[in-house]
């Protein structure tokens, strides 16, 4: 509902400014002229964006994430010791496994990930919060 919405408010706002900057008056065509003008810089500035982001990719910037993540897992395991929760560590270990998967696409890969690969570190990380949350309302649970 809300897609379709805002779908049909950029519709109408396109419709406006097409029809100012081709039929409008003069004002109207100036400030038609001056938001396209500022859509083209939009677009120039989200290029550099992408442009910047590539090159941080290759000089490693998933590196850094996957570290952390291995990082966050010993850490995890430490956590579900104390609870003695098997299934945890189980999951755990899996969730290590896939890291060290994408690791290892990531080295092969010269550093840079394709989007099956970003998928699949989202896909991770996200699991990892869904486990943490899991891991923290069992601690809240228990006793201790």
């Amino acid at each position: 509902m809300i897609k379709t919405i805002f779908k049909i408010g950029l519709l109408v706002v396109a419709g406006l400014l097409g029809y100012n900057y081709f039929l409008g008056d003069a004002e109207e065509k100036a400030q038609s002229r001056e938001i396209v003008g500022k859509a083209k810089d939009l677009g120039k500035d989200a290029w550099n964006l992408l442009k910047s982001e590539r090159t941080k990719m290759k000089e490693g910037k998933y590196d850094g994430a996957l570290e952390k993540l291995e990082g966050l897992y010993g850490n995890l395991k430490e956590r579900a010791g104390e609870l003695a929760d098997s299934d945890v560590l189980d999951r755990i270990n899996k969730l290590n496994e896939r890291r060290n998967e994408l690791e290892e696409t990531l080295k092969n890969a010269d550093g840079e990930l394709s989007s099956e690969g970003k998928r699949k570190l989202n896909d991770l990380t996200a699991e990892t919060e869904e486990l943490m949350n899991e891991m923290e309302t069992k601690e809240t649970a228990s006793p201790n």
